[in-house]
């Protein structure tokens, strides 16, 4: 009986020692190919909780980064366009500047330049990033500036400024008349004029009002924050003088040339200010930039250093992997061998012939 429990155990063993070798092999031949261990878990046992931890670091590494990168390209559009503002800002305050030394210019020339800038500008403050607006605050789903030939745009809001004047005077406008004039336009720039409808937030501008820069996180209890919005003192002036440039081309019973002179003189101080604001605006978002750049290379040498950690727990060794697989090649060649000379064997062959 024993004998014959012996006779079926051994082919028994053979296949599961076959079985045994065949998954190491696969596992083996898996981790050549990929380079990493097939469960780095179970072979750290109860170290494994560190694992855990650096593929969690790894994780707000790999977040921190992709934040910081889409937050500097970001950074880059407003750039851009900021730049470009500020050249159209300083060409047409050129403009304005030569006209009133030399007189060579017709006031509704400037008036046009004026309101076809204005166009540019509004179209530049509607630039996207990524779908979203890059110059509406925490509004990005929305283009935040209204057309400025649109119905409540600029341009109908510094006519209506214009015919309120008009028609509290009785008359046209002369150059005492500007002053009233220009306190009515810092009401709508500042956002304080009785009528609702002529203040440049809301107006003008429908983007966020609630002042709350863009904050970006840099690291793991730190973060930079920007504001990009058109609702900031820079913008709100080159509009405003630009507004007030495209009122030049008007009829003189409704400002006569010494109150459009006045005007031109006036625009012009603004128009200036404002380059300058938007000069020292682009610098203020260039250290950002800076301080942005910086942060992704510490984060990038944070994330590689992380990442070799991480391997030294599951890279495969690739050599040790090779010596081990030709092993079991060779191992697993011999036991088929032995198997193939075993079921060759036959009684018969051992009987004695008759």
């Amino acid at each position: 009986m024993l004998s014959r429990i012996a006779t079926f155990a051994a082919p028994a063993r053979r296949e599961f020692m076959v079985g045994t070798m065949q998954a190491q092999l696969n596992r083996l031949v898996g981790e050549v190919s990929t380079g990493r261990k097939a469960d780095p878990i179970a072979e750290l046992g109860s170290g494994a909780s560190l694992l855990y931890q650096l593929q969690a670091q790894s994780d707000r590494q790999g977040a921190l980064q992709t934040s910081i990168t889409m937050a500097s390209h970001r950074l880059d559009t407003a750039q851009a366009a900021l730049s470009s503002l500020e050249g159209i800002t300083r060409t047409v305050a050129n403009t304005v500047q030569g006209w009133t030394s030399s007189m060579n210019q017709g006031m509704a020339v400037v008036a046009e330049q004026a309101s076809s800038t204005m166009n540019t500008a509004v179209n530049v403050l509607n630039t996207s990033h990524v779908g979203g607006a890059v110059f509406g605050g925490s509004v990005s789903d929305v283009p935040p500036m209204r057309a400025s030939d649109a119905p409540g745009g600029m341009e109908e809001m510094a006519t209506a400024l214009l015919d309120a004047a008009v028609a509290a005077k009785g008359g046209p406008l002369d150059q005492s008349d500007i002053a009233g004039l220009m306190a009515d336009f810092e009401r709508v720039f500042d956002d304080t004029h009785p009528d609702p409808a002529l203040r440049y937030a809301g107006g003008a501008y429908v983007g966020a009002t609630d002042g709350e820069p863009t904050r970006v996180m840099i690291g793991t209890s730190q973060s930079v924050q920007y504001d990009t919005s058109a609702n900031q003192a820079p913008v709100r002036d080159l509009m405003r003088g630009l507004s007030m440039l495209s009122l030049l081309d008007v009829a003189t019973s409704r400002m006569d040339e010494t109150g459009k002179k006045e005007l031109l003189t006036q625009a012009g101080t603004v128009l200036r200010g404002a380059s300058n604001d938007l000069t020292v605006l682009q610098g203020s978002l260039g250290a950002i930039q800076g301080r942005l750049s910086d942060a992704a290379d510490a984060q990038r040498t944070a994330a590689q250093a992380t990442e070799t950690r991480i391997l030294s727990y599951v890279e495969a060794d690739s050599y040790g992997n090779a010596t081990k697989i030709s092993m079991l090649q060779t191992q697993l060649q011999a036991t088929y061998a032995l198997t193939a000379q075993i079921s060759q064997l036959s009684m018969v062959r051992y009987m004695p012939s008759v």
